[in-house]
């Protein structure tokens, strides 16, 4: 029997299970979609889940997944990250889905891993029946990898904190943080990258470093860069501009 205490998941983690968002099936397939499906595992062993992936055939882009399941907590958390992280995300990108990137996608803090070791098998029962079901995706021409931050123009601007610049430093860094995690670090740990904020200059002037893969990429000052700071500009406030630490980049 599972027996996982609360407190052993992460922010995240209790956020998922409180407010799933994926339960259920598609009732149609739209017109220039396709329903990828698949299952796995034996509901009389107290394992299984089936999962519909949504793709648009246009571009290859996942607009929406759906699964149902049979089996312990951890199997709907499982699930339910894998589903978020896979929304948005062309066939290609989401085929990079693995136990570490669902790792990083659901920590709270950078260097503290978020799965435990009787975790990981449910996960690693997902992420195969995840790779199983997109291998069924027919041939689609998708866009040659860059990032999905790039995708994002800034053109919505909600000013979520009109206030933001009445806020302490240490508010703001709590806000940052919150959107780093939700929407930016899933995308460049696709291809092992990551981001840290090292402090914020004159209210508005967000001072990043990368890490992994990012270091060795010109995207990193071109639309990785870009894609950040309409991120910020879209979900914080119009006047952040994000400025990359030099130093670690390993550009020739």
């Amino acid at each position: 029997m599972e027996s996982f205490g609360w407190n052993s998941y992460t922010k995240k983690m209790r956020e998922f299970l409180i407010r799933p968002l994926s339960v259920g099936t598609f009732s149609k397939e739209p017109a220039e979609m396709i329903c990828l499906k698949g299952q796995a595992g034996d509901q009389e062993e107290g394992n299984w889940f089936q999962i519909e992936v949504m793709v648009d055939t246009t571009d290859g882009v996942i607009a929406d997944v759906k699964y149902l399941f049979f089996g312990p907590t951890t199997l709907l958390l499982a699930l339910e990250a894998s589903s978020r992280f896979l929304v948005r995300k062309n066939v290609r990108q989401a085929a990079k889905i693995s136990i570490d990137i669902l790792d990083r996608f659901l920590r709270d803090q950078d260097s503290i891993p978020s799965l435990t070791n009787k975790q990981t098998p449910y996960f690693m029962f997902v992420v195969e029946g995840v790779l199983e079901t997109l291998s069924k995706a027919p041939s689609i021409e998708v866009s040659e990898y860059t990032t999905p931050l790039s995708g994002i123009d800034g053109a919505t601007t909600k000013n979520l904190q009109e206030n933001w610049e009445e806020l302490t430093d240490q508010k703001r860094m709590q806000i940052l943080e919150e959107v780093f995690e939700e929407h930016i670090r899933p995308y460049l740990a696709i291809d092992e990258g990551g981001v840290e904020i090292l402090e914020i200059e004159e209210k508005t002037r967000v001072k990043i470093a990368y890490s992994g893969n990012c270091t060795s990429c010109f995207s990193a000052i071109g639309g990785t860069l870009q894609g950040i700071q309409n991120v910020l500009v879209e979900r914080i406030h119009p006047k952040i501009t994000v400025i990359p630490d030099l130093k670690n980049l390993q550009l020739s």
